[in-house]
This record gives C-alpha cells, structure tokens and sequence, in this order.
C-alpha cells in the first residue's frame, strides 16, 4: 500500500504490520497539535472495516500504559489463566479438551486464546486435583454417576456446550421409571431393605450384623447392594403439599465440615430430597433447587430460615414462589440481643412479651400492630437490626411459620451421622442420607408415595420377623438390661 507523505512508505499488510502501523500513525502530528491521521483515515490507510476498528487498537495500547513491546506481545498473566482454566475443569470433568476450550472461549471471551494456547495452560493445572474430582463422580463400574451427570445437566441448561455434550450421555425422560432389580432374588432384596431400614434407624453395623447373624462386612455390602438408591426413592414419591420446609446441616467429613442439605415437606416433615455438598454458596442451592424442581415441580409455599445463599439460589430457580422466614429463627436470634442490650430483667420480660405477640396475635393486622409496639421500645444498633431483620422482611413473615419440620429431620440427620459408621468419605454420607429417607418414607410417608411403587409395598415388619433372629434379639434386650441395672 503507498500514501503520499514528504517520502514515500510501502507498507507489507499483515496483522502484526497493521497493529504496529494503527499506532504509528497516530504519532503523526500537525503544526496546531493535533492527530494528523483520524481515526478513520487510519482505518482506510490500513484498509480496516470501520473507524472503530483503529480506535480498538488505540484503546488496547493505552491499556497497556502506552508501552508498545507490551501492547504488540500482548502477555497474559499467566497464572490467573491457569485459575480460571482450572476451576472450569473442576466444574467441567465431562468435557473433552475441546469442549472444555469451547466453554472457556464462551466465558471469557476476551481471553483471545488458540486451542494451542490452551492446551499449554491446562498441562500446568493440578492433574491430581482433576483426576480424585473425576473418580468422585465415577460409580463402581467407572460409569458418570446418574445423580452427578442429573444434577449437572439441570444446573447447565444455559450452557449449549455442556448440554450438547450432556445429551450424548444423558436422557430425561418422564414420567420416571423405577431402577430394576431383577438380577437380585427377592430374599436378597429383602434383606437389603431391612439392613437399609436399620441403618436410617441409627442402629451400627455391629448390632445389625448381630442381629442378623452376619458378618459386619456383609452389611455393608448389603448397604449398597440396591443400585441407585436414590432414583428409586425419588421415583417413588408422586405427590406432597406443595408447602415445603428447606434447610441445611453440617456433618464431619474427614475433619472437615460439609453439608447436607434437605427439602421436607412443611406438612408431613416426610423428606421429599437429599443431597450432599461440599460448600453452602448460591451455585450449590441453586443446583439443588433445580433438582427439586425438575422432580416435583414449582412449590407453592417456601419456608425456610435467612440464609443469604439459600435466598439466592431460590430467588433463582423459583423466582415467583411465596416464602417465608422461620419465625422460630427471627425469634431466637432477636432475644440473643435482649439479653445484651437489656440488663433489667423487667425491662427484657417486657420486650420479650411483646414480641411474642407479634407472632402469637390472631390476625395479622394486630400481629403487625405488636410488631410496631416493639420497634418503639428498642434503641441503638438493636433498632437498626430489629429494622433489617424484620420490619424490611414484615411481608416474608406474616404468615407466622416455623421450619420445625425440617429441624426434626436434621436432628435424625445428625443421630445417625454420629454413630459408630464414620464418615471419611462422600459416598458413605450419601449413603446414610438415602437410608435415613429410605426409613422415613416407609414408617410415615405412605401417603407421598406411589400404591404401585416397590418402597409403598415392602412389609418391613413382616421382613424382619422372617429374617431377624429372635433369640438374638432377646439376647441383645437382656444384656441392655443388665448394663442398665449395673
């Protein structure tokens, strides 16, 4: 290309050439001081599209402090790409490299990176970190585990990358079907449900195996002899009251805690869903509360406690259903702060009667009059939280709920974790859960469940009769007996 200046200049067009050049000639200057070149006499000059185009190369080299080296290497910071790359394959086990760089492109778009690029940055990830989050999600026969590849194929329907690479392996279909398990005779089975039943009642291994006659390892084995416990559970539950109670509790995994989380149903406290996370954040209830949804469908009363994470992941998944805030928890935590502001008994059994009755009033008329009362009784900081936490959230509260259910369950969720299993690895967590719900839905959930569901028609006392040894049974009772009276 040649332009008339006081020489003559033929410039080879190439990409490097032209981001060079788009900067040069911005340095051309006319005797008043201004640009000789605009920017889109550049852009005609350099034969680019548009003026903006130029503009670009200008806004990314004053981006890089005017420094020309830097603005036609264009280094990345390396280490936070390797991050990011990192995290997503975390996240992402079932993508193949291309999948998983198409991901990232569609992410971070202003990365600009070649698949060569990065390939380079995924080598210098953590490869044992990538492998134990793999083999996590794997069943016993090194396939994606259903649940796994279920809840990660809800949680990414915004994606089109994942959910075309999810639709190679996965296919929902509707209505559920239940898992056969006809390769097992029905004596086997039966025993597997009556060790399951057992586990969710909280009883060891060591009793179990007594009981039965045994060994310890039998039973264990028998735990998880039922392939895909929980699709048989979920499959099985066709209808609740559409009121649901949602909370969470930690457990010890390794020394470190984790959580499960619950969905129960607000009327029956029978638990309608079970999982485990790692961490309590907004991705990991959103996740959860697809799961739901996917299964049972929109709820139409949430009740739950005021976790921000939770709220988030609801507001989520089902933004235009009713909640409301446990009364029981606003209360609890509001008199923690009686105590430290209000030194007077009489002034504190004053405060603490009136907010009582700001749940305890029949209408909600008087229940927000009582409310009002209070706030005029408190001063200080104490004014200011009695105004976030319940003023701002009057309309979340009104209807004067408690989430008891689902502390109920949490406190089975917590006898059986503490028992003498141990707990050192997510699966047996997982496994715990399922027995507990199994248990719960035979002894009270027989109006949740299918009449033709395999759970609505196990006999579970019939099961135990036939299998259970009575003289071990009487043994165990009069040797409780004698460690009682000793």
């Amino acid at each position: 290309m040649d332009f008339l200046a006081p020489v003559t200049l033929k410039i080879p067009i190439n990409s490097w050439h032209i981001k060079l050049w788009a900067i040069i000639l911005r340095f051309f200057i006319n005797r008043n001081g201004s640009e000789y070149f605009t920017f889109q006499e550049t852009s005609n000059i350099l034969e680019l599209k548009d003026r903006r185009d130029s503009n670009n190369y200008w806004r990314e080299f004053k981006q890089k402090g005017g420094d020309l080296i830097k603005y036609l290497t264009r280094k990345v910071d390396l280490a936070h790409y390797v991050n990011v790359i990192q995290d997503l394959a975390l996240r992402n086990p079932i993508l193949k490299i291309t999948e998983l760089y198409d991901l990232f492109i569609s992410k971070y778009p202003v990365a600009k990176m070649c698949l060569e690029t990065f390939k380079r940055y995924l080598s210098q990830t953590n490869a044992t970190l990538l492998l134990q989050n793999i083999h996590k999600h794997l069943d016993k026969n090194n396939h994606w585990d259903s649940g796994y590849l279920l809840s990660y194929y809800i949680a990414n329907t915004s994606e089109p990358v994942i959910m075309k690479k999810a639709d190679e392996i996965i296919k929902v279909e509707a209505p559920i079907e239940e898992p056969k398990q006809s390769k097992l005779s029905m004596f086997t089975l039966n025993k597997c449900y009556l060790v399951m039943f057992l586990v969710g009642c909280g009883l060891s291994y060591r009793i179990i195996s007594f009981l039965l006659g045994i060994s310890k390892s039998y039973v264990h084995e028998l735990v998880y002899k039922i392939k895909d416990l929980r699709h048989l559970i979920l499959s099985s539950i066709t209808s609740y009251s559409k009121k649901i109670c949602v909370d969470e509790k930690y457990v010890k995994l390794n020394g470190k805690f984790v959580y499960v989380f619950s969905i129960v149903d607000a009327v029956s406290g029978v638990p309608l869903l079970i999982d485990y996370f790692q961490a309590k954040t907004a991705e990991s209830w959103e996740v959860f509360f697809r799961v739901f949804k996917h299964h049972y469908g929109n709820p139409n009363l949430i009740i739950s406690d005021g976790c921000l994470s939770l709220g988030k992941g609801r507001s989520i998944v089902f933004p235009d259903v009713p909640f409301q805030y446990c009364k029981f928890h606003k209360i609890k935590n509001l008199m923690k702060k009686f105590f430290k502001y209000f030194i007077d008994a009489k002034q504190r059994k004053k405060v603490t009667d009136k907010l009582k009755q700001v749940f305890s009033r029949k209408t909600v008329g008087a229940r927000r009059k009582a409310l009002l009362e209070l706030d005029k009784m408190l001063f200080g900081d104490l004014k200011e939280y009695f105004k976030e936490r319940f003023l701002d959230n009057w309309k979340n509260l009104t209807k004067s709920y408690t989430s008891n259910a689902v502390e109920r369950f949490n406190r089975k969720i917590k006898m059986i974790v503490s028992g003498t299993y141990g707990t050192k690895s997510p699966e047996t967590i997982q496994q715990l859960m399922y027995c507990l719900w199994f248990k719960e839905l035979i002894l009270n959930g027989k109006t949740h469940l299918s009449p033709m569901s395999t759970i609505s028609n196990i006999k579970i006392a019939q099961i135990c009769q036939e299998i259970t040894q009575n003289c071990k049974m009487e043994q165990l009772f009069r040797h409780n007996k004698q460690q009682e009276a000793a």
